[in-house]
């Protein structure tokens, strides 16, 4: 590792200036960010001076204003550059009255942006088109197509694409000379090379990478992801290693740089290695080792970092996740290639495509450089969930003369579907607010295959293919098995509860009905131990809300709605909506954890919790499936721990379950975070689709990652 200065002391260890540039991106993150947002006063600024331009232009002057005029940060020792944190300040700059301010972010506010329920982050870029061509290759590419075009609309669009990347190029000169304003030539240099002509070395592909990001940033962006990042720079990596120009230990630090800016986002930045090639080859390479060893490394729980395996991954890249894994940071998540890749082909997708996705924010499927960004979150409807819908089915059940377990589900369906069309309506009644003729998205256009070739914005069908939209329902999956089970088994099967008093009691919030809620509890089987009768139950339940939301038509923008099985912390918060349920949960407690086993009750060891997992297998959730797995630290010490955690990967690939993600932290170290926050304010935690500092999470959440069992 370089380190960032020679102290000259013999037998001392040098510290590395990521680290420091870590711990200053960290501190910068939890600081006061100042009240005042330079990016909405010059884009505010830009906006009213084309009030009379055509609304693509004027959001292009935005982009471009902002990246002329925020002040630019540079943190000391850094070798990657860009940075958020002259985009707020605590005073107005001079010049710049509070009167202009509020009028400019006024302005900003009028003229509207898209948000994330409208498809604004959550997306690559065209990385591999950029990185090939440059800044200016890709310029040229718009000005030649906006030279052969007469239309109005079309040379307005390409116009607007120029002025972004043209900005883009003033925004890396900007920073290069900031730069050798700073001490930094060797940043300056690699800044200027940029301005010219296309990365040639692994750190200046690096760098116009990170400049990319950042530049999204000014825009308000937030979950923005770099996509396959060690299939897109293995090239430079490989061609500086034969040169003599980069050493796999200067990549590394390389690496960890970026790492560290990547703390300072203080958001979920995914990045995804390993995989299948588009040819379908093994992806694994050295690139991808470095790059999870700079996650072992820098321990940020914001470098979200996604592994893609497959029945021919390498000992070696299980090995490297575990070392990872084990240190407590929840990264990385683990994809099976042997799931996603032939869901994508069964939904309509071309192989080479579908085995080249990645992910984007917690756990989405994406095709980067070549779709919409996602749509996600349904307004208005943030505490409904299945578990309304099963409450709705309950009741109706209880005054019809045939009451059977049949029936039952035949009326979940219908609530089901219902729910699901409300939930449709009202995304492309959201959708509609933002038509693409007035709010434009020309730099995220710019770097999407294949906007510029068709002159058309990535919301108006230039992007090769449509967003995904998710739309929640196979969340919370064994607090409704498990319910399911309990009606089946105790009502229906062995008539040892009688319908009636169990409406009575889930009513009651079983006050008054505690032995009837201790059988519930302990006599009804419980999903995640391997039990085949509650696992078929789960896998009905979940076919059946995959009928249905595959039954729903495309969204008004042409995109379509997939599954999703992925709740964060949302099953807290759907958990306070739903009352009393048939598996012995009360009311307003929180809901079962996306499809993990509901708190506690997996009761018979992760082998038992593959086989219901594998008996829920499906090709069909495209819009991603976590699975949360806690064990305690000691069951995986040395050689044997590495091997038992092989073991369940292995298992993890063979059984086709979707997704894995790990806590190795233990439930003694949690309790005591809780007591004493000051001594572990950089104790990182898997929460569900992200990890995060666990003394930051709301008391209910860190008590919701505590109740998980620790196996061991």
């Amino acid at each position: 590792m370089l380190p960032s200065t020679q102290n000259g002391i013999p037998g001392t260890v040098t510290v590395p200036a990521w680290r420091g540039l870590r711990d200053a991106c960290r501190a910068w993150c939890r600081g006061p960010r100042g009240q005042y947002d330079l990016r909405a006063y010059w884009r505010g600024r830009a906006l009213a001076e084309t009030a009379e331009a055509l609304p693509v232009l004027r959001r292009a002057h935005a982009f471009a204003g902002v990246l002329d005029h925020v002040p630019l940060h540079l943190y000391p020792g850094e070798r990657i550059v860009g940075s958020r944190a002259g985009f707020t300040s605590a005073v107005l700059p001079p010049g710049i009255s509070a009167a202009e301010y509020g009028r400019a972010v006024e302005a900003c506010r009028d003229a509207g942006q898209r948000d994330f329920q409208a498809g604004f982050d959550h997306a690559v870029p065209d990385y591999p088109t950029l990185l090939r061509l440059g800044i200016s290759g890709l310029l040229a590419h718009a000005e030649a197509a906006h030279a052969a075009r007469t239309d109005p609309a079309e040379r307005a669009f390409l116009e607007a694409v120029g002025v972004c990347l043209r900005a883009l190029a003033a925004f890396a000169r900007r920073y290069s000379l900031r730069a050798a304003e700073g001490s930094n030539p060797d940043a300056a240099a690699c800044l200027a090379a940029l301005v010219s002509g296309p990365p040639r070395t692994f750190r200046q592909a690096l760098q116009l990478l990170w400049l990319v990001h950042i530049a999204f940033v000014s825009e308000g962006r937030c979950h923005m992801a770099l996509g396959r990042i060690d299939q897109v720079l293995l090239p430079f990596f490989r061609r500086d290693l034969r040169q003599d120009r980069l050493t796999r230990e200067d990549a590394l630090d390389l690496l960890c740089h970026l790492w560290a800016h990547i703390e300072e986002l203080g958001e979920v930045t995914n990045l995804c290695v390993g995989g299948l090639t588009p040819g379908g080859r093994d992806a694994t390479n050295d690139l991808t080792y470095l790059c999870i060893e700079a996650t072992r490394r820098v321990q940020s729980p914001h470098t979200n970092l996604s592994a893609r395996f497959h029945d021919r991954s390498p000992a070696a890249l299980h090995r490297a996740c575990f070392e990872c894994i084990r240190t407590g940071v929840g990264f990385p998540a683990l994809f099976n290639d042997e799931v996603l890749v032939p869901g994508l082909v069964q939904a309509g997708v071309q192989k080479s495509v579908a085995r080249d996705y990645c992910l984007v924010g917690c756990i989405e499927t994406h095709f980067a450089g070549r779709q919409q960004a996602w749509g996600d979150g349904v307004p208005g409807f943030a505490g409904e969930s299945n578990m309304q819908c099963l409450e709705r089915a309950l009741r109706r059940l209880r005054p019809l003369k045939e009451r059977t377990y049949a029936a039952l589900v035949a009326l979940f369906r219908e609530e089901l579907r219902r729910f699901f069309g409300e939930c449709a309506a009202r995304v492309n009644a959201h959708v509609a607010r933002f038509p693409p003729t007035d709010y434009p998205d020309p730099f995220l256009s710019a770097l999407t295959r294949d906007c510029i070739a068709r002159v058309r914005d990535i919301n108006d069908g230039g992007a090769a293919f449509a967003r995904f939209y998710k739309c929640a329902g196979g969340e919370n999956l064994a607090t409704l098995a498990d319910s399911m089970a309990a009606v089946g088994k105790l009502v229906f099967e062995d008539h040892l509860v009688d319908y009636d008093e169990l409406i009575d009691a889930l009513d009651a919030d079983f006050r008054g009905f505690e032995p009837l809620r201790q059988m519930l509890r302990n006599r009804a089987p419980k999903y995640g131990n391997g039990d085949p009768y509650v696992d078929t139950i789960a896998a009905e339940m979940l076919d059946l809300i995959l009928d249905e939301v595959e039954a729903l038509p495309p969204l008004r923008d042409g995109g379509r709605f997939v599954a999703c099985a992925a709740g964060n912390i949302h099953n807290i918060v759907r958990g306070r909506h739903v009352g009393a349920t048939p598996d012995g949960r009360r009311a307003g407690e929180p809901l079962s954890d996306a499809t993990s086993p509901h708190f506690g009750r997996d009761r018979n060891g992760p082998t038992a919790i593959f086989r219901s997992m594998r008996r829920t297998a499906s090709r069909r959730v495209l819009g991603g499936r976590v699975a949360n797995l806690k064990f305690e630290p000691e069951h995986f010490t040395g050689e044997e721990g590495v091997r038992r955690f092989e073991a369940l990967t292995r298992a993890f690939v063979a059984g086709r379950i979707q997704e894995l993600q790990f806590n190795f932290t233990g439930n003694e170290t949690l309790i005591q975070a809780q007591k004493h926050p000051e001594e572990y304010r950089n104790l990182v935690v898997r929460v569900s689709g992200f990890s995060a500092y666990f003394t930051q999470l709301r008391p209910e959440v860190q008590n919701d990652v505590i109740r998980r069992r620790a196996h061991g």
